[in-house]
């Protein structure tokens, strides 16, 4: 208790003599001299009376002025927190990659890397070993099995109307020739197979015809004889009593049954040839719708053939036109041309190799950046991000904006850097200001991104080498 209140006195002690040598402070300065009074003094005098310099003196009020600046600096500063993925630009998910459908042979090549193109412009040509032969058979095949079909159908209708056939050009695969000998050839046959239609039609016919007078002519007989044979009959009834008198004779009256039964006999032979012919001209005249079923079914079994021919060559056709239309491959949409893989006229491309990519025009680009283990837990979507193109220093012609668009978390195994996760960034503009020119950013330029991921105390920064040396200090293995 006592030394505090000795502590106080003492310290009370110094301000009262610090408030008293404040009042006077003015009166113990020496008196203002200018320079040349000071020449005048004795030595001692002169150097005590003589001012200090005040250079030395702002000099240390600078540094401690600089010292709390950068105290306060380091306290209220931050610095940014990046990640560093190194990569390179792509074009987005819209562009377009132009691939061969087959393998073919490059027959030539009409545009060139970073030209600029309009949709439906000529790319490149492509040729397809065999195919123009192929095609040039197949639409042979195809206008003779068309013209068949034409003659089969022609041939139907005339059995169905029963008129000849005329053959019209109703097909649209048939193509005719100069002199149209092909459809002459099958105009002709038809005819031809219709005349024979109609000849055995005719034959049958006939036949019938020659039967039925036959039938007619053995009825008029048949018809005599009943005649007859009534007269004879009513004869041998008038004879037969006569003979029953005895006014004839028994040989008369037994020729006169002769006669009759003579008749009789000759009627039923007659008839007998009636029921023979209706058999016949029964039996021809089945052979006569079997004909004309045959016929029929004949010509229908080869229209459906034909039809099955031509809807298979026409298929086939279509094919290879389609294949043949393939090999020249045209610009699906506006824009410019990159990444072109093919320059050798007569170079073999195969299928889906990627020929070149169409980017259309005002896309936005985006990067492919490969970022490593220890920042893949600090990203996020939507993080901003500096790019710094690897073609342009950034120093003297400025970097680019953009923002993390997605990120994998499954890690890809890099020969020269590990485990890497792929991370997609979204670029704010597709060009860099050089020297005064816009110069469009293509495709395949590497670059660097640096994601900030959060933000740092300057002096926490600076504290944390001394922080890890302290926490890794006092220990022993």
């Amino acid at each position: 208790m006592h030394s505090l209140s000795g502590f106080c006195s003492l310290i009370k002690g110094y301000i009262r003599v610090f408030r008293e040598t404040w009042k006077v402070r003015k009166s113990l300065d020496t008196p203002y001299r200018q320079e040349d009074e000071h020449a005048f003094l004795p030595a001692h005098l002169e150097l005590i009376e003589t001012p200090v310099s005040a250079l030395p003196r702002w000099i240390g009020r600078l540094i401690i002025l600089f010292l709390l600046t950068a105290l306060c600096w380091s306290y209220f500063g931050k610095v940014e927190i990046v990640a560093v993925a190194t990569g390179k630009i792509l074009p987005s998910g819209r562009s377009k990659i132009i691939q061969p459908i087959e393998t073919a042979i490059v027959k030539k090549s009409h545009v060139r890397n970073g030209q600029t193109v309009k949709k439906g412009d000529l790319l490149l040509e492509l040729t397809t070993l065999g195919v123009d032969e192929d095609l040039a058979k197949a639409k042979s095949a195809l206008n003779l099995a068309s013209l068949n079909q034409l003659r089969q159908q022609s041939l139907f209708r005339s059995i169905e109307d029963n008129h000849q056939p005329i053959l019209t050009n109703e097909n649209k695969h048939i193509v005719f020739g100069t002199d149209d000998v092909l459809f002459v050839r099958e105009q002709q046959l038809a005819l031809s197979q219709y005349n024979a239609w109609i000849a055995e039609k005719q034959k049958l016919e006939g036949t019938i015809k020659q039967k039925e007078t036959e039938k007619v002519t053995i009825e008029i007989q048949i018809k005599k004889l009943n005649a007859m044979l009534k007269y004879e009959t009513e004869r041998r009834k008038d004879i037969y009593s006569l003979y029953k008198k005895g006014h004839i004779s028994k040989h008369e009256y037994f020729s006169q049954e002769n006669r009759v039964i003579d008749l009789e006999n000759e009627r039923d032979i007659q008839q007998s040839k009636i029921h023979e012919i209706n058999a016949q001209i029964e039996q021809i005249r089945k052979e006569y719708q079997v004909f004309e079923q045959n016929f029929r079914r004949n010509v229908l079994d080869e229209l459906r053939k034909a039809n099955e021919q031509v809807e298979q060559l026409s298929l086939e056709v279509e094919k290879l036109q389609q294949k043949q239309i393939s090999n020249k491959i045209y610009a699906p949409v506006d824009g410019t041309v990159q990444q072109l893989q093919t320059y050798t006229i007569g170079g073999v491309v195969t299928t889906a190799q990627p020929l070149m990519t169409i980017v259309p025009f005002g896309e936005q680009l985006e990067i492919e950046a490969m970022l490593s283990n220890k920042d893949i837990g600090f990203v996020n979507e939507g993080q901003d991000v500096t790019i710094k193109v690897e073609a342009f220093p950034y120093t003297h012609y400025g970097y680019i904006k953009g923002k993390v668009k997605y990120f994998s978390f499954e890690a890809i195994q890099d020969e020269k850097l590990g485990l890497v996760f792929p991370v997609t960034i979204l670029m704010e503009k597709s060009h860099l200001n050089i020297d005064g020119r816009n110069i469009e950013l293509i495709a395949g330029m590497a670059v660097s991104a640096e994601i900030k991921t959060g933000e740092r105390r300057v002096m926490d920064y600076l504290l944390s080498p001394l922080k890890t040396t302290l926490d890794e200090s006092f220990k022993e293995r």
